[in-house]
């Protein structure tokens, strides 16, 4: 029988995954019988395909989930503060979940997706679609078969450039809270999220639950004149004492391809988003792999049915190995204590077309020095950078900072 999905959101990111289940369909691998979301254009493409396949739009996805019980599955991509009430409500009313990234804002948000889940006996899929990617599965074998010998530091990297236009997509882009609910939108939670969370699978061998943060040390910068971070530096320390350090900004002239180098004691390895993975040993030898380009959220789909047929055995990205990302980013959050702008002098804002470009003096030349020394801003000479305290996770259970804007 051919697996029957609803589609919550169409608009936004909702439009890739919409993207992604006609192609599906038009395979004959799924069948979308609904999908819901309060504003349509009845000339979007994604909205005239579904409905032209046989799909019934919805404004409200609570009566979707009512008139068609025989969905396998619900893919959640609405914004950032609906995904815990939807995929738990969707959870609840006995569907399977694919839910977008971040899965959840806060720790204890995280921690109500899983019960639900556990309670239910309900598959709930976070849409990190990275972790499907064959180089990363490689990476994971690679370090479990000791290639790599003893993993003690894992560096992530994403350099990238977002102007205004970015900013003024959605109401809630680059804000902390939006009525009244978390967002903490940012380059952790948001645009390079992939990163930090395949930091943590690699730390943990395979397994980010093997790698549950313990300590958090970040620094979370601002350039853009916004709410939240779009530059950070963040060194995170696992229980199965692994060093994490992760860098990032949106306040890059270019795009740079984001990667992960993994320090082991036989060798370290480089991953990067374009699906290529190296391996140096420390006797000198290099192997490289590139496998191309792979349709990641596809994978992810393909990965739902399966498990949820019993063809497979493990979700690429479940909800429980999403717990420590979310972890990492509240712990950041918890270090800092707040987002630091960074100085005009350091910071240049162009005209761009018809938006304003921002970008942070020799940003890439202090994330390059910072993750090679293993070091966070403020321990290197750069005049914007700010100190900020560790933080201990020890026993964590609740994220309410900034419950006062």
């Amino acid at each position: 029988m051919v697996p029957k999905v609803g589609l919550v959101g169409i608009n936004g990111f909702g439009a890739r995954h919409g993207k992604v289940i006609l192609d599906l369909m038009q395979r004959g691998d799924i069948e979308c019988t609904a999908f819901a979301d309060i504003r349509v254009d009845p000339e979007n493409e994604i909205y005239k395909g579904l409905v032209t396949n046989g799909a019934k739009h919805y404004t409200d996805y609570e009566e979707m989930l009512n008139n068609h019980d025989d969905l396998t599955f619900v893919v959640i991509a609405t914004p950032i503060a609906l995904h815990r009430p939807m995929a738990v409500n969707t959870l609840r009313k006995g569907f399977n979940v694919l839910l977008e990234k971040p899965p959840a804002v806060t720790i204890q948000d995280v921690d109500e997706i899983i019960e639900t889940s556990r309670d239910t006996g309900k598959l709930c899929a976070v849409n990190f679609q990275n972790t499907s990617l064959r180089s990363f599965l490689q990476l994971n074998d690679m370090i479990e078969q000791g290639e790599l010998g003893d993993i003690d530091r894992v560096v992530g990297v994403g350099i990238l450039k977002r102007t205004d236009d970015y900013y003024e997509r959605t109401p809630w882009a680059g804000k902390l809270i939006h009525n009244g609910n978390y967002v903490l939108d940012g380059t952790i939670n948001n645009p390079l999220a992939h990163i930090l969370n395949n930091c943590l699978i690699v730390a943990g061998r395979g397994d980010s639950k093997k790698a549950v943060p313990s300590e958090v040390q970040a620094e979370l910068y601002k350039g853009h004149k916004i709410e939240g971070e779009d530059t950070a530096c963040v060194r995170i320390c696992t229980d199965n004492d692994v060093e994490i350090l992760f860098y990032t900004t949106l306040c890059h002239k270019t795009h740079v391809t984001p990667y992960i180098v993994v320090h082991g004691t036989k060798g370290k390895a480089i991953w990067t988003y374009e699906n290529t993975l190296k391996i140096q040993y420390i006797d000198g030898k290099d192997v490289i792999f590139s496998y191309g380009r792979e349709m990641a959220m596809e994978n992810i789909y393909y990965n739902l049915i399966a498990v949820d047929r019993g063809a497979e055995e493990r979700l690429f990205s479940s909800i429980e190995d999403c717990r420590s990302f979310v972890l990492a980013s509240n712990g950041a959050f918890e270090s800092c204590q707040r987002v630091i702008a960074i100085p005009d002098e350091h910071i240049v804002r162009e005209k761009e077309d018809n938006t304003i470009a921002t970008y942070i003096y020799d940003i890439d030349k202090i994330i390059l020095q910072a993750s090679q020394s293993g070091k966070l801003f403020s321990e290197l000479p750069v005049k914007w950078a700010v100190s900020t305290e560790r933080f201990s996770l020890d026993g964590y259970s609740e994220f309410n900072l900034f419950t006062d804007k």
